[in-house]
């Protein structure tokens, strides 16, 4: 009996200290999630996009997963979770208004990806629908694991090649992020398109070299500096429809 009691009385300390270190845990990724939240709303009210609680609940969780899943499958070469944010999230929100202000919500995100620019523009526009395309096997389980988890039923993943891709449909817009030059892109895109199309290419600094190459039935319809919330670096949306 006095053996147990001597065992009992040494094992509290060792899990009062255990108790104390979980606890110290979760309070440090309690504020880490707070913080990040916060910069989450700083970057929106920035951008002037008004998003509701629930939206911004699903980015956050949107972010957590991607974090998840990138530290195991290299999704991105981003890995802090506050260099994510900006530089995935609120970049791929900073063309809302160009999508939002179209006459068609059916979007194309060709090489998606981890889901950028698509899932953050799903949940800010839920009334949109998006088609995430990858061929990249990885990515696109990543897709179909963030749509399932996070229950995003305006966005559909495939895994393909967009060269392969048909549609029944025309896309009111195609979405592309550091996909590939504006000339080849244009070419991969050219079978899903018609004249109706708004094509929003998202660049670092403006592309003139890549404007001057393109073929002759495409034009330039707008050139928009973005101001991404907590990004130093020189961003744009080149935004193209066939002339015929």
């Amino acid at each position: 009996m006095v053996s147990a009691q001597l065992k009992s009385r040494h094992a509290m300390p060792e899990k009062t200290w255990m108790t104390g270190a979980a606890l110290h845990e979760k309070a440090h990724c309690d504020e880490a999630e707070h913080e990040l939240r916060r910069q989450l709303q700083t970057g929106l009210d920035m951008l002037g996009l008004p998003l509701a609680d629930n939206q911004q609940d699903a980015l956050m969780r949107y972010l957590a997963i991607l974090v998840r899943w990138n530290a195991v499958y290299n999704l991105t070469s981003v890995r802090a979770p506050r260099e994510m944010l900006a530089l995935h999230l609120l970049d791929s929100l900073s063309i809302v208004d160009i999508v939002s202000n179209g006459d068609g919500t059916k979007v194309l995100d060709v090489g998606s990806g981890a889901g950028l620019p698509g899932i953050p523009l799903a949940i800010a526009l839920p009334c949109h629908h998006f088609h995430l395309i990858d061929a990249v096997a990885k990515k696109v389980s990543f897709l179909l694991h963030a749509k399932t988890w996070m229950q995003l039923l305006n966005i559909r993943p495939q895994h393909i090649r967009v060269e392969a891709l048909t549609l029944k449909e025309k896309p009111a817009f195609v979405v592309s992020r550091a996909y590939s030059d504006l000339a080849r892109m244009v070419r991969s895109i050219d079978h899903l398109v018609d004249v109706s199309t708004t094509v929003i290419a998202m660049k670092g600094a403006i592309p003139n070299e890549e404007i001057a190459a393109l073929p002759k039935d495409w034009q330039v319809v707008d050139l928009r500096k973005l101001d991404v919330p907590f990004v130093g670096a020189q961003r744009c949306a080149v935004v193209l429809r066939r002339t015929s």
